[in-house]
């Protein structure tokens, strides 16, 4: 099973290897923590930077606060607020994402699973002429549960779309897949490749991300 997977990813990071000349490159660069409270309770933050064009142009990037509460061992709700920053042109355009979350995790055999429900609800800045955007993500994560190498590196595989309901269609899509290990207690980094599908106006484009990522838990 192990090589199967392995070779699963290999071949995926041959095929977009041999289109990163038709396509955008740049790196999607994550920090996120997790603090518990009493009861129940917690804090999450989910923090981010991009770039684009080969890496040279930090284009995009959001900071947030959550406030969650564990439903169960397997269900649990956040409402929150991000704040992101989208540089068009030589100008930054500041938007405004008040958000709700669901999400569940279990076991599927000896993998981890994940699925997170995200509805946003975008705002733009006075001076820019977006108008206001609803928004709906789902992503679902699977970790192996094997360990590799002196890290214990375990395989992971995201599948993350988004759908807007202002305008009414699926609009991006996120493919990412790597290795996450645990750095010490409370902390663990992630390593990986993402395939983007963007959509503007009827085409579709496409960018291949180096993803890394520092997860605190508290």
């Amino acid at each position: 099973m192990k090589e199967r997977i392995f070779i699963f990813a290999g071949t995926l990071l041959l095929a977009a290897t041999s289109t990163f000349a038709e396509t955008d490159t740049g790196s999607a660069h994550n920090l996120i923590f997790k603090h518990s409270l009493d009861e129940g309770w917690y804090l999450a933050s989910r923090n981010l930077i991009t770039s684009r064009d080969g890496f040279d142009d930090l284009f995009f990037g959001y900071l947030d606060l959550n406030l969650g509460y564990e439903l169960s061992k397997k269900w649990s709700i956040e409402g929150g607020y991000r704040h992101a920053w989208f540089e068009i042109g030589d100008d930054w355009r500041d938007e405004y994402r008040p958000s709700g979350i669901l999400s569940y995790k279990t076991k599927l055999g000896d993998w981890s699973f994940t699925n997170r429900h995200r509805l946003e609800y975008r705002m733009f800045e006075s001076e820019s002429r977006a108008k206001d955007r609803i928004r709906y993500r789902n992503e679902t994560r699977l970790i192996a549960p094997w360990e590799i190498g002196p890290k214990g590196m375990r395989f992971f595989v995201e599948e993350e779309f988004f759908y807007e309901f202002t305008d009414d269609q699926f609009n991006f899509n996120w493919f990412t897949y790597g290795l996450r290990w645990k750095v010490r207690d409370g902390v663990v980094a992630k390593l990986g490749h993402r395939w983007q599908a963007l959509k503007f106006g009827d085409e579709w484009n496409h960018r291949h991300q180096l993803v890394t990522g520092v997860l605190f838990f508290f």
